[in-house]
């Protein structure tokens, strides 16, 4: 009888946690397989949950500019890494490496980003 208890127990117990397990899958959106490289210039960059957001512009060469979108980590994350909000201000340029949509969308996860200055942050 006890076994079954908490058997039935440990079934709600992970029932109430899965959605700790729901977390998307970044393959699903991103193709990381062919990574791009970017010369872009901050619109705005906003670290806030549940990933960092990083909106700049691109002139091709053509001279046309693109608007693109980039994903980073979490808030807290990045920070662990060494971003901080005041690294990125409108206006700034920066190369960035990341993986594009899949979709062909001009949104990327970002890897790795150098700032004018020189500071990598990844």
């Amino acid at each position: 009888m006890n076994h079954k208890l908490f058997a039935g127990l440990g079934v709600l117990l992970l029932a109430a946690c899965s959605p700790m397990f729901g977390h998307h899958n970044s393959a699903a959106r991103y193709d990381q397989q062919h990574p791009v490289t970017l010369q872009g210039t901050v619109i705005a960059f906003r670290m806030i949950n549940p990933h960092s957001r990083l909106e700049f512009e691109v002139k091709q060469a053509d001279g046309t500019v693109v608007k693109w979108e980039a994903e980073g980590g979490s808030p807290s994350a990045a920070y662990r890494r060494g971003w901080r909000i005041d690294d990125l201000k409108p206006g700034d340029s920066f190369t960035i490496t990341g993986s594009p949509a899949v979709d062909g969308s001009k949104v990327m996860e970002i890897e790795k980003l150098v700032t004018s200055s020189g500071k990598e942050l990844e």
